[in-house]
């Protein structure tokens, strides 16, 4: 089977390659593609789909290498994202590989052997003893006293919403001085006013909607 690599390692591949006799890029094109961009990439059919994907982790292969660094090397020449577009559309292999102007894909160098461990031999335990004091229980400190008056102890932070008044309570969605957010990575963070707070559900679908923004605010050089 062929080598396969993560979408950083992906990345990484893309940065040696292109470093290797690269002309340089113009100043509104990213040099070294990064994962947001990948994924953009991904998302308009310039890469193909991940090989495989398990749980989060998605597995890319020589030929999503070869898709990268053919765009770069394109963007190099100053063809604009749509004229990449119809000019690898459906390419093979081979049109890829004299586009991004690999190197052969080298050989797999067998793992090195390790070093030989010496035997480890059975060392001496002495005796056990029996002990001469009786065992002594160990002392159980009295469960404790929740807010409510039931024993137990404290519960889960926020495992159910507090009651109207206290102090914990979040303030109300039509209360002109909330203001609701999610940090999108990369210096990049969302608001807006009013709203519930938002679950990690919600923070999850923002996130999964908000990766062409964030790869168009990359590839401008805005974050």
């Amino acid at each position: 089977m062929s080598e396969t690599w993560t979408i950083g390692e992906l990345a990484e591949h893309a940065a040696r390659a292109l470093r290797d006799g690269a002309a340089p890029l113009s100043g509104r094109v990213r040099d070294v593609p990064g994962e947001r961009l990948i994924r953009w990439y991904t998302t308009i059919g310039l890469l193909d789909p991940p090989l495989t994907r398990r749980g989060r982790v998605a597995r890319y292969g020589r030929r999503h290498l070869l898709q990268l660094v053919a765009v770069k090397r394109l963007q190099a020449a100053g063809r604009s994202i749509a004229d990449i577009q119809a000019a690898l559309a459906g390419a093979t292999d081979h049109t890829l590989e004299e586009t991004a102007s690999l190197p052969a894909h080298p050989a797999p160098h067998p793992p090195p052997h390790p070093p030989a461990q010496p035997p480890i031999l059975p060392s001496a335990q002495p005796p056990i003893l029996p002990s001469a004091s009786p065992p002594v229980a160990p002392s159980v400190p009295p469960p404790v006293a929740s807010a409510d008056g039931a024993p137990g102890g404290r519960g889960r932070f926020w495992a159910e919403r507090p009651a109207a008044g206290s102090g914990s309570t979040p303030a109300a969605a039509g209360d002109p001085m909330v203001v609701t957010g999610i940090s999108l990575g990369g210096g990049v963070r969302l608001v807006w006013d009013g709203g519930r707070v938002p679950s990690e559900e919600d923070v999850q679908a923002v996130l999964a909607a908000a990766g062409p923004l964030l790869a168009v605010l990359t590839e401008r050089k805005l974050t």
